[in-house]
């Protein structure tokens, strides 16, 4: 039996995204969740395809019949990117943001994208690649995009450098880890820094360790992710049936979850000089729901071939 599907690729992702608010799709998803009230409506599917070559992703809806691969990699990285700009957006002061990121050149571009284009009063981004073989320099259009919105951008070599006044620390892949995160360490954090990891590997332990306030994408998830650092302290904790006041140090357990700070059950930062840390524990598996946004958006502009497998 033959079967057609849109297909589309990365190029095509990148230009959806400029059209559709992948920020709002996630926040509406995390609101349901923590009022229990996900949506009922036609079931969404998202799994591999395997009707071609590389890592792509194939979303199927029962209600209009919506079949459409795309790459993973791209779903994957808008996915972090929009919820990086969620915590960003939720826990920053007011004020100008001044932004380091670390990681490998295409993970720093799918995600900076986003989050310049959905996080407002950025000043300045400082990038830190971690690839051996790049040269630093990012693609011309985002470096456009950036100066038509008044970003000042800066590519340096050394993390502590990309550290250097930021108050939005972001960590987009492993590699950064142990070549950017692990070098700068704690003393290079300013005061009331977002430290955001979205590389679905552990921060050192130090910078954890070095959190006043410590936040997850989802709370649900904290039984599949037993193994991550942030998630063994809590349930450590938990289980010890100890209470802790800030006087005692740093906390050993997750305030809370971006769907609360979403929703207002709970404030958020305590206090303006904090560090906080934020896990996102759900950017290695794709969302079905941004996946099917994004394929909406690809048939109303047409973009993608029509594949038969």
């Amino acid at each position: 039996m033959t079967e057609t599907v849109l297909r589309i690729d990365a190029d095509d992702v990148r230009h959806i995204l400029e059209t559709l608010d992948p920020v709002a799709v996630l926040a509406e998803e995390l609101i349901k969740g923590t009022i229990n009230r996900r949506d009922s409506g036609p079931a969404l599917r998202l799994g591999p395809w395997t009707g071609g070559d590389g890592d792509h992703l194939r979303v199927d809806t029962s209600s209009d019949g919506l079949s459409c691969v795309m790459p993973a990699a791209a779903l994957r990285m808008a996915h972090a990117a929009a919820l990086c700009a969620l915590a960003t957006r939720e826990l920053l002061p007011p004020g100008g943001i001044t932004v380091a990121m670390l990681g490998t050149r295409q993970a720093i571009q799918a995600q900076l994208a986003v989050i310049a284009r959905h996080v407002p009063d950025i000043v300045h981004v400082a990038v830190c690649v971690t690839d051996e073989n790049e040269t630093g320099a990012l693609d011309p259009r985002l470096v456009d995009e950036l100066d038509l919105t008044g970003i000042g951008l800066s590519v340096v070599t050394a993390p502590r450098d990309s550290l250097f006044g930021a108050n939005l620390v972001v960590v987009v892949s492993e590699e950064a880890l142990t070549d950017g995160a692990e070098q700068a360490g704690v003393n290079h954090l300013a005061r009331g820094t977002v430290l955001v990891n979205a590389s679905g590997h552990d921060l050192p332990t130090a910078l954890v360790d070095h959190a006043d306030q410590i936040f997850v994408d989802d709370l649900a998830l904290l039984a599949a992710h037993p193994d991550r650092y942030v998630v063994a302290r809590h349930l450590r904790h938990l289980s010890s049936g100890t209470a802790w006041t800030r006087d005692h140090g740093h906390p050993p357990a997750i305030s809370a979850d971006l769907g609360r700070l979403l929703a207002g059950t709970h404030p958020g930062r305590e206090q303006h000089a904090d560090t906080l840390v934020v896990e996102l524990l759900s950017v290695s598996t794709p969302d079905a729901r941004l996946a099917q946004t994004i394929a909406e958006t690809a048939v109303r502009l047409r973009l993608g071939v029509q594949v038969t497998t």
